[in-house]
């Protein structure tokens, strides 16, 4: 499942920043997934590796990015994470296997946070 260790990496790195800047509390995550990006291995992924965190009880917000795919045959349509196996579009009108690269985009647009000594995010 490609969709999890795309988002572990992600958030481990985010991990890894907060604790060299000595982050004390995140109250709010936003992502922009992919329509092919599983949200529900997005929410479960940060939901698991939050546990004991700074990011544990941060608000995730996830935008969504539409990626279409239009075929040789015709077919046109949106692709979500169930119209693909692995990161391969089989079109259900002609039976073309496309490769869909976009497939598992994930962007961290945003984290809102605190440090030590600072109250809402303003410094005392």
């Amino acid at each position: 499942m490609h969709e999890f260790g795309v988002t572990e990496t992600i958030i481990r790195r985010l991990l890894d920043q907060l604790k060299r800047e000595d982050v004390s509390k995140v109250s709010r995550v936003h992502f922009r997934r992919s329509s092919a990006f599983s949200e529900e291995v997005l929410r479960q992924t940060f939901k698991v590796l939050s546990i004991y965190t700074p990011l544990e009880g941060a608000e995730l917000v996830v935008d969504v990015a539409l990626l279409r795919v239009s075929c040789d045959c015709g077919h046109d349509s949106e692709v979500n994470s169930v119209d693909l196996v692995g990161h391969m579009f089989i079109c259900p009108n002609c039976s073309t296997v496309r490769e869909i690269s976009e497939a598992h985009d994930l962007e961290l647009v945003e984290v809102i946070a605190e440090s030590e000594g600072s109250l809402d995010g303003i410094h005392a």
